[in-house]
């Protein structure tokens, strides 16, 4: 279960929609996706027309007044609806709105003191078997969480406790800046407590226009957003999109998926899904592109990443071969080596991969376990005129 709050310190760029068309193409591409809207001053999620349930459900705001009252954690299902015809393949998507709107719901929001949450009703230990019962109950793949705006304490649940990674979109102004460097900075200082872990960032300029910069103001101020909240470049861009359908709350993803905002949207959700190696179609996109640093510039922590995807899929033919490949490239061969056999193994017996293995073969001068795989892959009603060139200029 991979975790990733959407903040922003300003309204108005576009955050609860960039949320609902990731989580959506999520369920879209196969993915297990629950969405919580935690902001719950002006909740959202559940206008969408792909994401309304039947009829109002009770969510967030219900399920700490029940805490509150009882003492005790609640059953979250009873919190949590199914968006009906998203998913595709084995995708499904759920939703725990803010809750139920209304009077009622405004008057017990009104009444929760998170300060008191916290200090006096172990408010943390609540949450943190919420996120349990997300994972035990339905087993998500992402979570995706709507934070509020600006300084706030659900906003400091939203963006430290709770996720794996946070996405920060932002207007590029002097107000987003100023008010964006302390929440950027309290999230970096997380990695320093208790918890220890680190919480990938996600930075993405939003709502920009397509205008001539001729004096470079836009390029001035993405200098300063760079080097005032650390970060080495911007996670994506997402574009300003007239059109009427925005006002009619469409899931672009799903209902304009040719449109440049849908575009958008898609290469937000692969770059997210980038820190995620439980992930597996992430993963093997990953390992299946082409290296864009040389040897020179190798740096340690790669290596400590595909030790964590072996860790991780260690019964995955396909994923341990292109990890094998990636150990080659950098001149590991004894890892290689092993991965490919482990790969070989497990019966995943490609043409491709088999070549792999009997060049590492070949190298080690066992020729026979190489020419024994060059003659499977001549068996093969899959093989490529490259693989077979290959092949000959092996043997040769």
């Amino acid at each position: 279960m991979y975790t990733v709050t959407f903040y922003s310190f300003k309204g108005g760029v576009g955050r609860t929609l960039a949320l609902a068309n990731v989580g959506v193409e999520l369920a879209k591409t196969g993915r297990r996706v629950l969405i919580v809207d935690f902001d719950l001053e002006a909740p959202g999620i559940d206008t969408f027309r792909l994401l309304k349930p039947k009829q109002s459900h009770q969510g967030i705001v219900e399920y700490i007044s029940k805490f509150i009252e009882t003492k005790t954690a609640p059953d979250s299902r009873e919190y949590i609806y199914e968006a009906l015809g998203v998913g595709e393949k084995d995708g499904r998507l759920w939703v725990m709105p803010a809750g139920k709107g209304g009077e009622q719901y405004v008057k017990q929001l009104n009444l929760i003191n998170w300060e008191y949450l916290y200090e006096n009703l172990d408010g943390y230990l609540m949450l943190e078997d919420l996120k349990a019962q997300w994972q035990k109950a339905y087993e998500p793949d992402y979570v995706l969480i709507d934070s509020r705006t600006g300084h706030t304490d659900v906003g400091g649940i939203c963006t430290r406790q709770l996720p794996d990674a946070v996405v920060i979109l932002f207007f590029p102004n002097e107000q987003n800046l100023a008010g964006l460097k302390p929440v950027v900075n309290a999230i970096r200082s997380e990695k320093n407590k208790e918890k220890g872990e680190k919480i990938n960032l996600h930075f993405v300029m939003s709502n920009v226009p397509d205008l001539d910069d001729e004096e470079q103001i836009l390029a001035n101020l993405r200098r300063s957003f760079k080097r005032e909240l650390g970060y080495d470049s911007l996670t994506s861009i997402i574009h300003r999109y007239d059109s009427l359908a925005l006002l009619e709350q469409s899931i672009f993803v799903a209902e304009r998926p040719n449109s440049r905002l849908a575009k958008d949207y898609r290469k937000l959700l692969e770059r997210i899904s980038e820190k995620n190696l439980e992930d597996r179609e992430s993963v093997l996109r990953n390992l299946s592109k082409e290296l864009q640093i040389s040897i020179t510039d190798f740096r340690v922590k790669d290596i400590d990443e595909w030790e964590k995807i072996q860790n991780l899929y260690p019964e995955d033919g396909e994923i341990l071969y292109r990890l094998a490949k990636k150990m080659k490239e950098f001149g590991s061969l004894k890892k290689s080596e092993l991965l490919f056999e482990r790969a070989i193994d497990l019966n995943y017996r490609t043409p491709e991969s088999l070549l792999e293995w009997a060049q590492v073969k070949q190298q080690k001068k066992e020729c026979d376990k190489a020419f024994s795989a060059v003659f499977e892959i001549f068996q093969s009603e899959s093989v490529t005129v490259t693989v077979l060139q290959r092949c000959i200029n092996l043997v040769d």
